[in-house]
């Protein structure tokens, strides 16, 4: 496992350092698809366990009892949506999940060379992002990876294009605390109109843990590193606690691009149902994100 585990970070480091000077694009890449994740933050890289990790680490699959549908939807700014949807089918050995990330912008407005009170039309962009999730186990550890297919439409101009997510994960690495470690969008977009966007490559590295005899066993924290190429390092952290067997508080903070992100958010357990909320607020100041998200076990 030593081996492998060198051999990705040997991946990672190549792959960052030559993808270091490029710009990119498809931001929806990299919001936040589940509430639960989003009210702590996005401190999520160790916590997955259901269908939601074909997002946050695929690998995460594999730690999950039984199937698992999870759904999210998130009411931006200026009209913007943003939804997600997995299914985990396969549980046990060989975990499989397919997933699906789509946003929408409306309201775009066309315009030529001619400067005019009002616009030639109004004309929405979308973006698709299709995967196929593996997860298996390990030596003790749990791997996982996704087969994404992208899309991305704009007026009369479209382009597709293919990535992949690694994933890692280790329950008790050293003294009750799980691991996780992600690598998202390695991958390439065609051209779109003349010039192809580049897609979002990330690396995240996280940490959760329960505290023992704390709160009854009720209180876990989480801490994740995320690294952007052409952004920044972002440090994340969250903790949930279990009020009860069926409500759960979340908070979490985020060192934005120019201002500390302070979220919270909640959930609803009820049998083999949870809903959950999150409050979220957006970078530069562009108001709130109101994130809902169902999940359901079989």
């Amino acid at each position: 496992m030593k081996n492998l585990i060198t051999i990705v970070c040997a991946v990672v480091l190549s792959t960052a350092m030559l993808n270091a000077q490029q710009n990119t694009g498809l931001a929806f890449l990299k919001i936040d698809t589940d509430a639960r994740a989003a009210a702590m933050a996005g401190a999520y890289t160790a916590l997955s366990n259901d269908a939601a990790a074909t997002y946050w680490n695929p690998a995460g699959l594999a730690r999950a009892e039984n199937p698992t549908v999870a759904g999210m939807y998130n009411d931006m700014f200026a009209g913007i949506t943003h939804s997600f949807i997995a299914v985990q089918f396969v549980t046990g050995e060989h975990a499989m999940a397919l997933s699906f990330n789509y946003q929408n912008v409306p309201g775009i407005e066309i315009r030529d060379e001619t400067p005019s009170e009002q616009p030639a039309g109004i004309v929405d962009a979308f973006s698709l992002a299709t995967a196929f999730s593996y997860a298996t186990t390990y030596d003790e550890w749990f791997v996982g990876g996704s087969l994404k297919y992208i899309f991305e439409k704009l007026y009369l101009v479209s382009a597709p294009g293919w990535a992949i997510d690694l994933g890692i994960l280790k329950k008790n690495l050293f003294a009750g605390f799980d691991f996780g470690m992600v690598i998202q969008n390695l991958g390439k977009m065609s051209d779109l109109d003349q010039q192809a966007t580049e897609l979002p490559f990330m690396i995240n590295s996280g940490l959760a843990y329960k505290i023992p005899s704390f709160f009854d066993d009720n209180l876990q924290i989480a801490t994740d590193l995320q690294w952007i190429k052409d952004e920044k390092v972002y440090a994340k952290f969250g903790l949930q606690y279990h009020l009860s067997e069926n409500f759960v508080l979340r908070t979490g903070m985020k060192n934005g691009n120019d201002q500390l992100l302070w979220t919270g958010g909640f959930g609803i357990n009820y049998n083999s149902f949870h809903l959950d909320y999150a409050y979220a607020p957006l970078e530069y100041y562009l108001g709130t994100s109101n994130r809902f998200s169902l999940g359901v076990a079989f």
